[in-house]
């Protein structure tokens, strides 16, 4: 290799390492915060909650509950797991973060295997992490979407070693079929828990059946049948265990929510070109230099995952989240592909080649760095990003946690039930029993369901001795019916805003009105 191709492979290799650790610090930095650093993640925590207390997620709506429009796959598990460490925004933290770094670690090992080079696979799965603002600072929320990248990767990966359980530049006996057979059933069960994470693993499913048809055609019976004979009985006892709602709320409100074409597949398209950035260049160049089987594959599901994310951001009340599959399974192939182009096999490497893919690799590292530049109050080491025109910092400061201590202490002080639907999780930390969240107000409305059931009686009825809403309530009140008539507004109780996801804060108490005697 010259000294030109060392120098930007160094250069690539700090940048990555940089991109990193700075991702890493965040992680550890807003881990141990104790209240939403997004506005929905309290509500996974209170789905959570509810199976604790042996109630069913997917129930008509209620003034009670309503569930999300995702399967039950991480609340279980946090439910689960909260039985030995107890519920709270660590553990739903720690899932993810465990997920993100799992599927980190497993593209980076599938890209060095198939690649040949660990220093294009490091740099490669740096990408993500250089894209952790532009992808929503998701990675470690409570959320699943990271339980669900984890689950997909490893089920996408596991299709490929199935088909093709040799290819990996090293001698070793050829699997038996039998073998081979149990694998693409383990990937298939990987693939029906990914669905139940996050309904987006349908789109790899489908991806990963037509790759196997290419790979290795015999694999497509054991494949479908496995999904067929655990996923199709499992949605149906969901479905009878919840006398249907489970299929409404998963799938009929979903495909009731608008679909905005020219956003999915004119807009994405580009947003995710510009956060991968020129790196993507390498996968092009390496089909036409240095194609493999593993390459064919990984860009295949570059393309799977870039669909995933035009399908979820063409979609009503999308976020940025949605392009996670877009950005993480292109920088598997990219991984793959840069390896590919920078280590000599059969054929001479040209001098400048691996220069140059280190060079575009650094640069799509480089071009991210914009992401987080602001930072918050001058104040060092407190990286920032800017959302809907406000600069908001990456880590919530000491004055965002006093001012959850002051909200929770408001709370517990109220001499009653409590509605924070916005964040409801704080009425459990208060010590007082959660009520439904927002965004599933707003989900039934939108699905034509209707006022959920027992939410104006309680309202009329002044079941709530203290009610907060955040800001973004404003033009939205009528969704509250009689609130407005029934309580008044009291002085404000301004809280933590959230650092990811929408804008959003408590801003406004109410309090019953009663008549005058």
């Amino acid at each position: 290799m010259t000294r030109s191709s060392k120098i930007a492979r160094l250069v690539a290799v700090v940048a990555a390492l940089g991109w990193l650790g700075l991702t890493l610090s965040l992680l550890a930095r807003r881990f141990g915060y104790p209240y939403d650093l997004e506005w929905m993640e309290g509500g996974e925590l209170c789905h959570a909650l509810r199976l604790l207390d042996g109630k069913p997620l997917y129930a008509p709506p209620s003034v009670d509950f309503i569930p999300y429009l995702y399967t039950p796959l991480y609340p279980a598990l946090l439910a689960a797991l909260a039985k030995l460490f107890g519920l709270g925004y660590r553990l739903g933290r720690a899932v993810s973060i465990l997920s993100t770094l799992g599927a980190t670690v497993a593209g980076y090992r599938f890209a060095a295997r198939h690649g040949g080079s660990r220093a294009a696979a490091l740099v490669a799965m740096a990408l993500p992490a250089a894209a952790y603002v532009r992808t929503g600072t998701f990675y470690d929320l409570v959320r699943p979407d990271a339980l669900w990248l984890f689950l997909t990767t490893a089920a996408v990966l596991l299709v490929y070693r199935a088909a093709r359980p040799s290819d990996d530049g090293r001698a070793r006996p050829a699997a038996p079929p039998s073998r081979r057979h149990l694998t693409i059933a383990l990937a298939a069960l990987l693939f029906v828990a990914a669905f139940y994470a996050k309904q987006t693993a349908s789109v790899f499913m489908v991806g990963a059946a037509i790759a196997l048809v290419f790979l290795d055609w015999r694999l497509v019976p054991t494949f479908g049948a496995t999904l067929a004979a655990v996923g199709l009985p499992a949605l149906w006892l969901s479905n009878r265990a919840s006398d249907g709602w489970f299929w409404i709320y998963v799938s009929r409100l979903h495909r009731g929510h608008d679909f905005f074409a020219a956003r999915a597949f004119g807009e994405t398209p580009l947003v995710l070109a510009a956060i991968v950035g020129p790196a993507l260049l390498v996968i092009p160049w390496a089909l036409a230099r240095r194609r493999s089987p593993a390459l064919g594959y990984a860009a295949w599901m570059a393309l799977v995952g870039a669909a995933a994310s035009c399908l979820g951001f063409g979609t009503q009340w999308a976020y940025v989240n949605a392009y996670i599959p877009g950005v993480f399974f292109p920088s598997l192939a990219i991984g793959v592909a840069a390896g590919r182009l920078v280590t000599a096999s059969e054929e001479r490497v040209p001098r400048l080649r691996p220069a140059v893919v280190f060079a575009l690799c650094a640069a799509s590292l480089a071009l991210r760095a914009h992401d987080c530049l602001f930072i918050v109050g001058g104040k060092p080491f407190s990286p920032a990003h800017v959302d809907e025109g406000q600069v908001r910092p990456l880590v919530p400061t000491d004055g965002d946690r006093a001012a959850g201590d002051r909200l929770v202490a408001r709370l517990r002080a109220a001499p009653g039930e409590v509605l924070i639907p916005f964040h409801p999780f704080y009425a459990h930390l208060a010590g007082k029993r959660t009520w439904l969240h927002r965004m599933g107000v707003m989900d039934v409305e939108r699905g034509g369901l209707g006022v959920p059931r027992g939410l104006a009686e309680a309202i009329r009825e002044r079941r709530f001795a203290l009610a907060i809403f955040d800001n973004k309530v404003a033009g939205n009140w009528e969704m509250w019916p009689g609130l407005r008539a029934t309580y008044r507004e009291v002085e404000p109780s301004v809280g933590p805003p959230v650092v990811s996801g929408a804008v959003t804060w408590p801003q406004f108490a109410l309090m019953p009105r009663y008549e005058e005697p």
